[in-house]
């Protein structure tokens, strides 16, 4: 008797009632559902009450845009999703293309300007130097916001450096990332010397010690 009740439970646990079919799908706002569903299909059908189910969140941890995963069964048939999506901190600009950037400086995606109004800090150089530019915003952004909120561009250039764009000095800032935002911070304390006396220039270097250097034909000999 106890093997025949046992049996049948077996049986019916592993029946058609308890087949996956349902797909609870929720916190996506840049992954498309599409894509999600796509990455679930395999297991369509399968079997709820002995579904694993790592490998289905592994799979979709590698959607873009998804960063954390969490799922749980919904007997009979369901599947809840829940899902957290990676923060984008900029654009990532190359040759051919553009592309989101996560606050590690790694690529999430193309960018679409549709996906999002928001204004954010382009970013070029060689992907190998993007953990260090994002990282020099996110020190930017904590340390002088004022400055990151008119920043537009960020260059990292092949020695270690970074070059800077901005519409408050509109010319290229170089700095080290170490020290920059103090060196920002000074730059901008200086600002209405350096307009009161006239002093113009192609480039600002920040990259030396106590030291604002006004590079260019106007600014040439010039350091504060």
């Amino acid at each position: 008797m106890a093997l025949a009740a046992i049996g049948g439970l077996v049986r019916f646990l592993g029946g058609s009632l308890f087949a996956l079919e349902r797909f609870e799908i929720a916190g996506n706002q840049r992954a498309r559902t599409e894509e999600i569903l796509h990455a679930l299909e395999p297991w369509r059908g399968r079997n709820l009450v002995m579904l694993d189910l790592a490998p289905a969140a592994d799979r979709l941890a590698k959607v873009p845009w998804i960063e954390r995963v969490t799922l749980a069964k919904r007997f009979p048939d369901g599947l809840s999703v829940r899902l957290t999506e990676t923060r984008a901190v900029a654009v990532w600009k190359t040759k051919e293309s553009l592309w989101w950037l996560d606050a590690h400086g790694r690529p999430i995606a193309a960018y679409d300007a549709r996906a999002d109004s928001t204004d954010y800090v382009v970013v070029s150089g060689e992907q190998s130097a993007l953990p260090d530019a994002v990282g020099l915003l996110e020190d930017l952004q904590a340390g002088v916001p004022q400055y990151v909120a008119a920043l537009s561009e960020i260059d990292a250039l092949p020695d270690g450096d970074f070059d800077m764009m901005d519409s408050i000095f509109r010319r290229p800032v170089r700095v080290l990332r170490h020290d920059a935002p103090k060196k920002i911070d000074a730059l901008l304390k200086a600002r209405g010397l350096m307009q009161s006396r006239g002093w113009e220039a192609r480039a600002i270097d920040l990259r030396f010690a106590d030291r604002i250097i006004l590079e260019g034909a106007y600014g040439a000999g010039h350091s504060l």
